[in-house]
């Protein structure tokens, strides 16, 4: 397998692990709440999160469901999201004057 291929793989599994990650955490929802709605173990989360293990097919549609958006998001550019992140920031901020 062509080496630039396996660096490009790598590099989106990583890039899913955190996407998952910050929508958790932008939920505020702890890795046993995202675990328990998913149907997945809370250790089983943390080793996705943290790039250990990779998750399924399958398992990326569960967490994305318990999440709230398509499992599609989850491969999206981090780039947009932290203009979404530092927009709801700034709402949240706005929100509380």
């Amino acid at each position: 397998m062509d080496i630039n291929l396996i660096d490009e793989i790598t590099q989106q599994e990583q890039k899913v692990a955190l996407k998952i990650q910050q929508e958790r955490t932008l939920r505020k929802m702890s890795q046993m709440d995202l675990a328990l709605e998913a149907g997945i173990s809370q250790g089983y989360l943390a080793m996705v999160e943290s790039h250990q293990k990779i998750p399924t097919i399958t398992t990326i549609f569960k967490i994305a469901k318990a999440l709230g958006i398509e499992p599609a998001a989850l491969f999206e550019s981090t780039d947009v999201d932290k203009q979404q992140i530092k927009k709801q920031i700034i709402d949240l901020i706005q929100s509380k004057l």
